[in-house]
């Protein structure tokens, strides 16, 4: 029926009135969808390089970029110089020094969140609350990302309480009843079907490859991850593995590992797990804790492969940098350092551009009978005369060591802390590495 020009006027009303209502509701609801997407809650995410010490970021700097190369890490605005010592030695092992960044106090080597009073494998000492198990007691979410094993020193530390990190079947039971939101890494082995089906019966999911993990799209089981019975693979052979899968006819695979797969061909990277737990967190839209642990650093450090290495820390450095991409500088503190460093790394002499560190160098003014050596050496460890492990990277892997020893031995040098977002202005100067859990509990306690 035609609208008569007298109510006009008031429809022309009635329709602004619902398209105002409309307008608003979309408003709102674009606002809530920005919201979900840039989540301003507060967090705070630890990456520690387990043995990388400053040698080790310039190596891999040089490496991957030449001397005027840079990494993630570089673009971090604030350092300082972190002290490693345990409270019974100037030198530290990583139980030691993870429970010193988790706990806020030092304690002796071998032992996990417990305080100096400890006498390690004899006798407990008072037992310390990491800052993620703090985090979790007031509704944070917490994750766990590692490459080593799940129980091993460093990620142990931000759960357990145990006066030997060695002991790692009860380590496993503590992971368990730790009620984190996930645990990624290595370890199935103290895992046992029994503490396995426990696990599932207090809320725990376990997945065994990446796929499994980009399935997961929610937390609302607790996550374990358990990609290889021990560590997981150096980050150079799960690449060549999935290249060879990738060329290989599908029925050519073979399965060897737990499950029928192989590991290097189906675990996660580093850089995968950080991505995988920054976008959940994120989503969540609730404050959280995260900690991610490039461990095989210092395994390829303790072996002295110098390629392998660099690998490693460059996948970390890939980790980080998807950190603060994606994370908002306003709310979040991404702090970024090393329990100790491993081996005595070093680069020597003059190498010329061209010729890279991977060469060898000859002072051409040297006294007869000097050699030439590599630029690229360790102070400790089995060098090129020990190797008992095939390297990843083949005979170009093993670099010299002054001193031959089975494995490297960790040196008590000063490791850098790099800071980034909000509270990172307060890391500057030499300091204890205890400061990372009063930096990370001022930031969780803050009110945005």
């Amino acid at each position: 029926m035609p609208v008569s020009p007298a109510h006009r006027p008031s429809l022309i009303r009635s329709r602004a009135h619902w398209i105002a209502i409309a307008l608003t509701i979309g408003a709102a609801a674009c606002a809530a969808n920005a919201a979900a997407a840039s989540p301003s809650a507060r967090s705070a995410v630890l990456f520690i390089g387990d043995g990388m010490g400053p040698a080790y970021v310039t190596l891999t700097r040089v490496a991957r970029g030449g001397s005027a190369g840079r990494l993630r890490m570089d673009s971090l605005p604030y350092t300082a110089l972190a002290r490693t010592h345990s409270s019974d030695s100037p030198v530290t092992d990583s139980a030691a020094a993870a429970s010193a960044m988790a706990c806020g106090q030092k304690t002796a080597n071998g032992v996990l969140c417990e305080d100096a009073t400890v006498v390690y494998a004899k006798q407990d000492g008072r037992r310390l609350e990491s800052i993620a198990v703090w985090a979790k007691k007031r509704g944070f979410l917490v994750g766990l990302v590692t490459t080593t094993r799940v129980t091993h020193a460093t990620p142990a530390a931000f759960y357990a309480t145990q006066r030997d990190r060695d002991d790692e079947a009860d380590i496993a039971r503590q992971a368990v009843a730790s009620g984190f939101d996930f645990i990624l890494g290595g370890g199935r082995r103290y895992f046992p079907d029994g503490l396995a089906a426990e696990s599932r019966t207090k809320g725990w999911a376990i997945v065994e490859s990446a796929d499994e993990l980009k399935a997961v799209r929610g937390l609302d089981r607790h996550i374990l991850g358990l990609f290889a019975s021990s560590h997981l693979p150096y980050q150079a052979e799960i690449e060549a593995a999935r290249k060879k899968a990738a060329d290989e006819p599908q029925h050519a695979q073979p399965g060897t590992a737990a499950g029928g797969q192989d590991a290097a061909r189906t675990s996660p990277t580093l850089p995968e797990m950080t991505r995988w737990a920054i976008d959940i967190l994120k989503r969540s839209g609730r404050p959280f804790f995260l900690m991610v642990e490039g461990g095989r650093i210092d395994h390829a450090g303790h072996a002295n492969w110098a390629r392998t290495l660099v690998d490693e820390t460059a996948a970390f450095d890939e980790a980080v940098g998807y950190a603060i991409d994606h994370l908002d500088p306003r709310t979040a503190l991404v702090l970024v350092t090393a329990d100790h460093e491993t081996g005595g790394l070093a680069m020597n002499g003059y190498p010329g551009e061209k010729d890279g560190i991977w060469s060898t160098y000859r002072d051409p003014e040297a006294s007869e009978g000097d050699e030439a050596y590599p630029v690229v050496t360790f102070m400790t460890g089995p060098g090129t005369k020990r190797q008992t492990e095939k390297p990843p990277h083949g005979a170009d892997d093993p670099h010299a060591s002054g001193i031959p020893l089975g494995q490297a031995a960790h040196t008590g040098v000063d490791v850098t802390l790099y800071a980034w977002g909000a509270g990172a202005d307060k890391v500057h100067g030499t300091v204890e590495n205890t400061i990372v859990y009063s930096l990370l509990k001022t930031r969780l306690e803050a009110q945005r």
